[in-house]
């Protein structure tokens, strides 16, 4: 899913439910998640890659991996 974005474009919705579900295992999905979802985003990251943000209500954002949400817990 990642990668049918580019830098700067906004999620589908359809995209967006698959995500917010995902959010929700991150172990800090508190803090990311915040006073809530607006909108999920692909940003640019290190090394030539790129990653999703969650955009909140008030125009705040926290970048996340989606790795760290599939990662077992230990």
């Amino acid at each position: 899913m990642l990668h049918k974005y580019k830098p700067g474009d906004n999620v589908s919705a359809a995209d967006a439910a698959d995500l917010s579900s995902l959010l929700e295992r991150h172990p800090d999905s508190a803090a990311k998640i915040g006073m809530g979802i607006h909108h999920f985003e692909v940003q640019a990251a290190d090394y030539s890659s790129q990653c999703f943000r969650v955009v909140r209500p008030d125009g705040t954002w926290a970048r996340f991996s989606y790795k760290a949400c599939i990662a077992p817990s230990v």
